[in-house]
């Protein structure tokens, strides 16, 4: 599947989740409120396995369960919501609750406290991003982030407030304070939600980045190989060389193809997430807050490099493909002309010989009429012997030398039309 096929495909999904996203009835969230969500990686051949996880939680509190072919799931746990949404190679488990008595936005509960803890540790597949998300009516009075690395802005006309670091907790989960003063509970899940996107989707779109690092040095090699191949090509070394190299190129094509199959996947879904990533932060409308760094500024200093890396690394390679074309089209041209008058040669070489053995016929034929006539002639010279016996009027050799011209016409004309008939059953012009 090309990488232009990838693309699309990921972009309908995201459609496609979009749509299912509107259908599904939404549960209105408010202030104070712990939430939190765990992506796990599956792989395109995981949602079955992750369905039967979110079927055994349902079961485990009576709940329905989601149908064979579904999609997303949502339980109801009394003082907790746990809502399953499979996308293409990730499912995400988003968890919801009041926040407790304590002090909001200081993480030391969660969301996920009140889940079942055998359940939630056997969650399928590998954890790809963690988050928590602490929603509040005013700012808490003691920061859990790092003052350096703090991104904070004003998001929904400035209605909220949205403070993060984006770095891993003590428990590995990434954690944003949402205050939100004013604009009611609608306005609240869904920023919340397009924060927990906005993490996920980053994290996925990074996936391509050690991709293109593991495969800079192969590539690099390539380009390498690529470049001598032309330089050979440039340089006439006769046509067994030519052929030596054009094996080379066919191998290094065949390496190319394979880096670019094994890679194209990947890239190609990194290119629809980040594109996600832009569309949530978008919708966001944000604005600096306190001089701070906001979301997009963080997502364009430390994602954007790295999308650009994977981005170079899908063009060297496609570059790499491209060149390593050319330049066996080139030598396959030198190649194929040498071929051409290789076959010329041995044509005309052919043709030499042709004519040389129709001489030699020829002479042969010269030969064969005199020996024939010779032959001939004798047989023909005891007939007038004979007759000389009887009529000595006669004389043998003066009539043997007469008859000796028709005897030599008449054994060309003979061997004329043994020819004359052989070229006639070939098909051949006489």
């Amino acid at each position: 599947m090309t990488a232009s096929a990838l693309g699309w495909r990921y972009h309908a999904e995201r459609d496609q989740l979009l749509a299912e996203a509107h259908a599904r009835p939404s549960t209105p969230l408010k202030a104070p409120l712990a939430a939190s969500r765990i992506a796990t990686l599956s792989g395109e051949g995981g949602a079955a396995a992750d369905r039967a996880h979110m079927a055994a939680l349902c079961r485990k509190l009576g709940a329905g369960e989601p149908g064979p072919e579904a999609r997303w799931g949502l339980v109801d746990g009394g003082t907790w919501r746990l809502r399953w949404e499979r996308h293409t190679e990730v499912s995400t488990w988003t968890a919801f609750r009041d926040q407790p008595d304590e002090e909001p936005g200081s993480f030391h509960s969660t969301a996920l406290d009140a889940l079942p803890q055998d359940w939630l540790a056997a969650l399928p597949g590998e954890v790809l991003a963690a988050t928590h998300v602490a929603l509040v009516e005013t700012a808490p009075r003691s920061s859990v982030f790092a003052d350096a690395d703090l991104v904070a802005s004003e998001v929904a006309g400035g209605t909220v407030q949205v403070f993060t670091d984006f770095r891993p907790g003590p428990d590995g989960f990434t954690r944003f304070v949402v205050v939100q003063a004013a604009g009611g509970p609608v306005l609240a899940g869904r920023i919340v939600q397009q924060l927990f996107e906005i993490e996920t989707y980053r994290l996925l779109a990074l996936l391509a980045f050690p991709a293109a690092q593991a495969s800079a040095r192969e590539i690099g090699a390539m380009e390498a190989e690529a470049a001598e191949a032309a330089a050979q090509v440039a340089q006439a070394g006769g046509v067994e060389a030519d052929r030596e190299l054009l094996a080379r190129l066919a191998g290094l094509a065949g390496r190319a193809e394979a880096l670019a199959a094994a890679t194209g996947f990947r890239f190609a879904a990194s290119r629809a997430y980040h594109g996600l990533v832009q569309e949530r932060i978008a919708q966001l409308n944000e604005r600096p807050l306190e001089g701070r760094p906001s979301i997009r500024d963080f997502m364009e200093r430390r994602l954007a490099p790295a999308m650009r890396t994977a981005a170079a690394a899908a063009e060297r390679q496609r570059d790499v493909i491209a060149r390593v074309a050319r330049t066996t089209q080139m030598l396959a041209a030198r190649v194929e002309i040498a071929a051409e008058a290789t076959s010329a040669s041995l044509l005309a070489s052919m043709d030499r010989r042709a004519q040389l053995q129709l001489r030699l016929q020829e002479t042969v034929e010269g030969l064969s009429v005199a020996a024939i006539a010779y032959y001939a002639l004798g047989l023909l010279k005891f007939g007038i012997e004979a007759v000389a016996k009887l009529d000595h009027r006669i004389d043998p050799t003066l009539t043997a030398g007469l008859a000796a011209p028709i005897v030599v016409f008449c054994a060309w004309m003979f061997l004329r039309s043994i020819r004359a008939s052989i070229l006639r059953h070939s098909g051949e012009k006489v």
